[in-house]
């Protein structure tokens, strides 16, 4: 039996594996790669996108796609930097409330109006491309408040503020994924909506709450973002932090037809990538390459998956 465990384990976390072994080989290519400031830097990054991933797994979880992530964490980043001048506390509730208004938007119009989310999320995250741009001037406007950067400067027991907030960001939405009767409710409707609705579940109410969730947790993102750069343009939050959000999803082993998956496999797939994205930058690999790499690490990932669903009809 214990074995059987093992072999489970060793399946459903191999992602986990997979970044050990990748870390090893960057260790070997690079000293620095090990180092306490790297890892730090890492980890640190990944608080920003992995939040985005957490709101992104929720949205897949019903079988729908979120495209407006990076919009919305743009959004959020810039609210943050033009508020902070009312003081840290209203910069931080700007940034998360703007990305809760835009994810709120999104829920309501995919629900009420019955549109796919595909086609609303790519109106949205245009639309509010445009608003960013707008807010900036089209320039790069920076904070006023350098109090600001304490989001990112804090560290308890030398530990980044920013790194500790996302380990228990990623444990309570485990926990209320996988043992809460709204985490129930979510696969059921990813899993097959019209029996939800039979059996008594409010499937509008969940999807709106899971694209609400998905923009709060931008602006999460945008908030940490700010807290660290304290900068804000129209250029944040572009095609490759949504190609590195949907990526990071699917590596994780969630499926685009929902109804399945776990957080905790979805941050292992941003792990993977960010680890990835760093070790190409200490192998001083062009941004033009590191492009190519990850497009062609999405191609590949979409073929598995597609494959995988192919296996499933004929089980």
């Amino acid at each position: 039996m214990s074995s059987e465990r093992v072999r489970y384990f060793i399946i459903e976390h191999r992602m986990l594996f997979i970044v050990i072994a990748v870390g090893v080989v960057l260790s070997l290519v690079s000293r620095h790669f090990l180092s306490v400031e790297n890892i730090v830097s890492i980890l640190t990054n990944m608080s920003v996108e992995g939040s985005m991933v957490i709101g992104m797994a929720l949205v897949v979880f019903l079988g729908e796609i979120d495209l407006s992530v990076g919009s919305v964490m743009a959004l959020a980043t810039t609210l943050s930097v033009l508020f902070q001048n009312y003081g840290v506390v209203i910069g931080v509730f700007a940034g998360l409330l703007g990305g809760l208004i835009a994810g709120l938007v999104n829920g309501v119009l995919i629900t009420k109006l019955k549109l796919p989310s595909i086609a609303v999320t790519l109106g949205t995250m245009i639309l509010i491309n445009g608003v960013v741009f707008a807010l900036t001037g089209e320039h790069t406007i920076a904070g006023s408040n350098n109090s600001f950067l304490l989001i990112s400067q804090t560290r308890i027991f030398n530990i980044p503020l920013p790194i500790i907030f996302f380990v228990v960001l990623v444990a309570v939405f485990e926990v209320i994924v996988q043992k809460s009767l709204f985490g129930r409710n979510v696969f059921a409707v990813g899993g097959n909506a019209t029996a939800s609705r039979l059996f008594g579940i409010k499937v509008e109410r969940v999807r709106i709450s899971c694209f609400a969730l998905s923009g709060f947790l931008c602006g999460v993102a945008g908030v940490l973002l700010a807290g660290k750069i304290n900068t804000a343009s129209g250029n944040l939050g572009g095609s490759g932090t949504l190609i590195l959000v949907i990526t990071a999803v699917l590596l994780g082993g969630i499926s685009l037809r929902g109804g399945e998956g776990s957080i905790i496999r979805a941050i292992e797939g941003i792990l993977l990538l960010v680890i990835l994205n760093n070790g190409m930058v200490l192998m001083r690999i062009s941004s033009f390459v590191q492009d190519v790499i990850r497009g062609g690490i999405l191609i590949l990932v979409l073929a598995i998956e597609a494959v995988n669903e192919r296996r499933k009809k004929y089980l």
